[in-house]
């Protein structure tokens, strides 16, 4: 009898012997290759990021351990109509210092099509993603008491998985003999409780008001801090593809603060490496400051 309980108690012990309580949420260091890569069709050459990942302390994790940049890489994208190739560039960042990216002057960017990117680094495996270009979102404006109301028109051939909405009242100024653009963006919503202008963020929602009041404080921020009045309200609708639309809910909040997404924990779209390889289509209407405030 005593036999017995001695190895019960063995039993007992066993798991607290056992356990290591030195537990530690960071996981064994992987090196990959980070890809950041949006077509976008207003912009006035495509562009191709290309990062690696870092080692970093808990107590910390801005300070990177061992980071690496990639100075040598193949970038092309595909697609039907042929091979577009990238070129390394190095650009000025805001800081002064300089940063290798990859560019291409030629590709524009067509809604309904499929493009294929291939990214071919020294020591990794082949790097691909894919994106389809949604259509553009065929942009409304109407005037009404409420304010001006953007729509889009959902019942297109490739439908964005959501838009994002932006507002800006323009004047002009001379500059050079040249008459140059100056713009103030109009704010979504006015916040009571801290007193500021906050601006929008991308929705599936397929229209949205801007307040009179709002308009009119873009205005007066043109007229204050840059002397010129405002003569245009320029509207502009982004189609967003599914991957720019998961990588905005990551970064920016949910459409439900109060839930947690389950069904895509990683929103990274490109094999054999991870970030975001998306695609976005503008479309922009114009029209004269006076005719939207009355």
């Amino acid at each position: 009898m005593k036999r017995l309980r001695t190895l019960f108690l063995l039993i007992l012990l066993l798991p607290l012997l056992s356990c290591d309580n030195s537990f530690s949420p960071k996981t064994t260091y992987e090196d990959r290759v980070v890809v950041f890569c949006i077509l976008d069709r207003s912009a006035p050459y495509q562009t191709v990021r290309l990062e690696s990942t870092y080692d970093a302390e808990l107590t910390s994790p801005d300070k990177p351990i061992g980071k690496k940049d990639i100075e040598t890489a193949t970038v092309s994208i595909r697609n039907e109509s042929g091979v577009h190739i990238f070129r390394d560039t190095l650009v000025t960042q805001p800081d002064g210092s300089t940063k290798k990216i990859w560019i291409n002057r030629t590709l524009v960017p067509t809604e309904g099509r499929t493009y294929l990117l291939w990214v071919d680094v020294p020591g990794f495996e082949r790097i691909t993603a894919q994106t389809t270009v949604p259509s553009r979102a065929y942009l409304q404006l109407s005037v009404s008491d409420l304010g001006v109301r953007l729509s889009s028109v959902s019942n297109v051939a490739y439908p964005a998985t959501a838009y994002m909405f932006r507002m800006w009242v323009v004047g002009t100024r001379v500059e050079g003999g040249k008459d140059i653009d100056v713009r103030r963006e109009v704010p979504h919503i006015f916040d009571g409780g801290t007193n500021t202008y906050k601006f929008g963020s991308p929705s599936r929602q397929t229209q949205y008001v801007f307040p009179v009041s709002n308009i009119v404080y873009a205005q007066s921020q043109l007229q204050g801090l840059d002397s010129v009045t405002g003569r245009d309200v320029v509207a502009t609708a982004y189609s967003l593809d599914q991957y720019l639309y998961s990588y905005f809910q990551l970064v920016r909040g949910f459409d439900d603060p109060t839930s947690y997404r389950l069904d895509r924990p990683d929103i990274t779209n490109i094999n054999n490496g991870i970030g975001i390889f998306g695609a976005m289509y503008p479309d922009s209407v114009r029209t004269r400051y006076n005719l939207v405030i009355q």
